[in-house]
């Protein structure tokens, strides 16, 4: 029983681990989107390396955690929801990093109008994820707040998908009136296409959570 309880003590160390740098990998963002309003591309590019390494660093902890799952950790039944959640999880990131990478390869100008919406957008984005850590650090303490937590992740995805769908009126608006071209306007789309596939795998992994919840609860 010893070795067991070791076992868990090792996985939960690692899963605190992964879900901090997934949101730091969220967070990232922010700085990368800020190189982005102001067209700083060297600097941009070095933000998102960062943000690679980050991503880099939680593939790893979660390969680590699904091997000490592999050699017995936790009960069978709540093994694989378990993985499945870290799994979810690592989407979270590399949506995260997709996004940073399409910034970064696309090589575009920001156009003047529509930095504040896209500012909002980063917010929720980066808030759904913290909301979404909240809630994963409960369940193994408070399941109550734990659902609570994976229902507030679902109210922050409807918000965010408010933002981006003025963000991509505007976009549009932009082509119409011939402030920008159809390169922007495609890389734009695809750029906020991604940012908000951030917001729905946070809401997947939130889901599985919720159904963990609801299990452990009985």
């Amino acid at each position: 029983m010893v070795n067991l309880f070791g076992k868990e003590s090792q996985v939960e160390k690692f899963g605190r681990q992964h879900v901090k740098l997934v949101y730091e990998c969220v967070k990232k963002l922010k700085d990368i989107m800020a190189c982005f309003y102001l067209n700083d591309f060297d600097r941009l590019d070095q933000e998102v390396e960062e943000l690679s390494k980050m991503e880099h660093k939680a593939d790893v902890i979660r390969r680590q955690m699904e091997i000490e799952y592999y050699h017995g950790a936790f009960l069978p039944f709540d093994r694989e929801d378990r993985i499945v959640l870290a799994e979810l999880l690592d989407n979270v990131a590399d949506m995260a990093q997709e996004a940073g990478y399409r910034i970064c390869i696309s090589r575009i100008h920001f156009p003047s109008k529509g930095q504040k919406d896209f500012e909002k957008f980063i917010d929720l984005i980066i808030e759904s994820v913290s909301v979404l850590k909240e809630c994963i650090e409960n369940l193994d303490i408070n399941l109550g707040e734990a659902m609570a937590k994976a229902h507030e992740v679902e109210e922050v995805e409807e918000k965010a998908d408010v933002i981006e769908r003025k963000i991509r009126k505007t976009i549009y608006q932009l082509y119409r009136d011939e402030k920008i071209g159809i390169l922007t306007l495609m890389e734009l789309n695809n750029i906020v296409l991604r940012l908000g596939n951030v917001v729905d795998r946070a809401e997947d992994a939130s889901d599985r959570a919720l159904i963990i919840a609801a299990k452990r609860r009985g």
